[in-house]
């Protein structure tokens, strides 16, 4: 090993904040299998300089000392998130009554899941379908809470699901009633904008408006989107949050507001309208990682520091777990990272064979935990999604575009609309010749997922690294490390 070598920009100069996130990412899993605290802790510092040994040939002068730094960092960050994870805060044990407001509703098996926000902190509330409480409702219930449980008879956790949004237990009313709503709230906001898409826009744009705009999936368009492989796309992700900020800057960037308003403040108020959508469409674990990367991207803008696309998605997937350690749990926060690393990898060095082969590889690297979670994938989600992305980058501003005059009450607004819903009906059906030329679906299987696995290793390693030796044997001795530890 050459350690006299001259300065490279590669591995932890390119990104060094992946090396930090495998390291806090290996020290939470650790925790979530019931390793001891002090040996969860140990785990992330020893995986982020295990790695960046692994990885690194050449060690230009200071590298020790920087990689000592991010190991001591990983460390920091663990003693943050592992013990915040293993002892969350209890719930009072005497019943109390709770007054707030319903900020997010789910349908939840047979019922209905509700979380509130109110004086003493978040709830998860659960009541019959039948329920007259909405989202943006204010009540008062009186009951008592208890700790969040996982089901037994299942591998989902919904304890940390709701964890991660933030609840401090399961409210169990004994009765409740609702209180007038009074003053502003983003809940109302969201639940004012529903009632308006339900009410005046035709079946198609309406589902896929909900989607886009609020994060609320149609049944009969969800279930469509399962059998063509492209569900993520009725998911607000980086696709969507990326669309909102782009429409923002384009808007912002006119040349009359250009002339009238600087650089700095025209990235500030793409910020400002960039959050406002992620609140308004429920601020998924995706859209949170993808608008926190967005913003990282405009303060390096602002500072004259252009960043590296893998360092920007890391820092926010850290920043996520920092705030909350159970989006680590969360399969939307996993695959969402998945993806976006993913990207950022291939596109470190971009050219027309990144763009054609970066469909199939998110469709590869998130096979094994799509396929896991959500049962066979189909397989006419490799060419549909080859065209999804660009078609609905096109689709969507038409769509929102031709709706609006509907939305704003104007007479005749819905004949705008309706060319807005033949072209997601000639959507649906390039969507239903591609799934019925290629019918098949790929369950979860070992030898896929050990080529999925070994594929987003070396992607994020051929990022960071010339591909050389060394870099093979590292993905290959890391792919086998993490199959032996999730065996």
């Amino acid at each position: 090993m050459n350690r006299h070598a001259p300065p490279l920009r590669e591995g932890i100069a390119r990104a060094p904040l992946l090396f930090l996130l495998a390291g806090l990412c290996a020290s939470l899993g650790a925790a979530g299998r019931g390793i001891p605290a002090v040996a969860a802790l140990a785990v992330a510092p020893l995986v982020s300089l295990g790695l960046l040994l692994l990885f690194t040939e050449f060690f230009p002068p200071g590298c020790t000392v920087y990689g000592g730094g991010i190991a001591l960092l990983a460390l920091l960050c663990a003693l943050h998130a592992v013990p915040s994870f293993l002892l969350p805060p209890l719930p009072p044990g005497e019943p109390f009554s709770l007054k707030g407001m319903v900020i997010l509703e789910r349908p939840w098996g047979s019922r209905r899941a509700l979380l509130v926000e109110g004086e003493g902190g978040r709830f998860m509330m659960k009541v019959p379908p039948s329920s007259l409480l909405r989202e943006g409702d204010s009540l008062e219930a009186a009951g008592r809470a208890v700790p969040l449980s996982a089901r037994r008879d299942s591998s989902f956790r919904e304890d940390l699901y709701w964890r991660a949004r933030g609840a401090a237990g399961e409210f169990l009313p004994e009765k409740f009633s609702l209180r007038k709503s009074t003053g502003w709230s983003m809940a109302r906001w969201r639940r004012a904008l529903r009632s308006r898409i339900l009410l005046t826009l035709p079946p198609n744009l309406r589902g896929y408006l909900l989607a886009a705009i609020l994060g609320v999936r149609d049944p009969s368009l969800a279930e469509e989107h399962r059998r063509w492989g492209s569900a993520h796309l009725l998911a607000v992700s980086g696709f969507h949050v990326g669309l909102a900020a782009l429409g923002a800057w384009k808007l912002l960037s006119l040349r009359r507001i250009r002339r009238r308003l600087p650089f700095r403040f025209r990235l500030v108020l793409t910020s400002l309208f960039l959050w406002i959508y992620v609140l308004l469409a429920g601020a998924a674990p995706s859209a949170l990682r993808a608008a926190l990367m967005l913003q990282l991207v405009f303060l390096g803008k602002m500072l004259g520091r252009p960043g590296n696309p893998v360092n920007g998605v890391s820092a926010a997937a850290i920043l996520l777990l920092l705030w909350r350690p159970e989006w680590f749990w969360d399969v939307g926060w996993r695959l969402s990272v998945t993806a976006a690393l993913t990207l950022a990898s291939v596109n470190a060095r971009p050219s027309w064979r990144t763009v054609l082969l970066s469909s199939p590889l998110v469709w590869l690297v998130t096979y094994p935990q799509s396929a896991s979670v959500f049962g066979p994938l189909p397989v006419a989600g490799l060419g549909v999604n080859f065209a999804a992305l660009p078609v609905f980058a096109v689709l969507y501003p038409i769509a929102l575009f031709l709706a609006l005059p509907a939305l704003a009450g104007l007479p005749g607004g819905i004949f705008f609309s309706a060319p807005a819903e033949g072209l997601f009906i000639l959507w649906r059906v390039g969507a239903d010749g591609a799934a019925r030329l290629l019918p098949w679906s790929l369950p979860w299987s070992p030898l896929p997922v050990l080529l999925g696995g070994g594929v987003f290793v070396l992607v994020l390693a051929g990022a960071l690294y010339p591909l050389r030796g060394r870099t093979l044997a590292g993905a290959a001795v890391t792919l086998l490390a993490v199959l032996l530890i999730l065996s």
